[in-house]
């Protein structure tokens, strides 16, 4: 029997659902176990790849590093935290570096950190709100795929997706 012209665009069609619908189950798998991991850890941010120098050579770029939850009071001096800083200096992405003296004034906490390779502390000092989490491990350089990925990204998914169009316009014209 002989496959209609219909045919063969519903099978593409269906194939091109069961390729979106793989894509989707596998990103909700990969949320769900870093949201698994971070409930385990204590942590929202369970996972982060570095990405600058400042902590070399402790932590090198593209090093994934593994955070757990850190009670502030248990915090010690030559511990490498995960934090927000401050503003003006937070623009949404955590800074990675080590603690270098804790204050505790009037009940309060304060951190002052600096990274590896700085020669200078962090212009600021952190409170137990900023503080994300301890680095507890690391992962050599296996974050260097997702960085040189991530600026590839966006632009493969518009290149894909309109080659796509284009096909099932062209297709559909047919």
């Amino acid at each position: 029997m002989a496959m209609t012209k219909n045919n063969g665009k519903r099978d593409l069609k269906r194939e091109l659902i069961g390729y979106i619908l793989m894509v989707i189950l596998a990103i909700i798998i990969s949320r769900g176990i870093y949201y698994g991991v971070g409930l385990v850890l204590g942590t929202p941010t369970p996972f982060l790849v570095v990405a600058s120098g400042s902590m070399q050579p402790t932590l090198n770029i593209g090093d994934v590093i593994v955070i757990k939850g850190a009670n502030p009071g248990e915090l010690k001096v030559g511990d490498i935290i995960v934090f927000n800083p401050p503003k003006p200096y937070y623009s949404g992405v955590p800074w990675v570096h080590r603690i270098i003296s804790i204050q505790k004034i009037n009940g309060e906490l304060y951190v002052k950190t600096k990274g590896d390779a700085n020669i200078y502390p962090d212009p600021f000092t952190l409170t137990k709100n900023d503080i994300i989490g301890l680095v507890i491990f690391k992962l050599p350089y296996i974050g260097l795929i997702t960085l040189n990925l991530w600026q590839w990204v966006i632009p493969s998914i518009i290149i894909v997706s309109s080659i796509l169009i284009v096909k099932m316009i062209l297709d559909k014209k047919k």
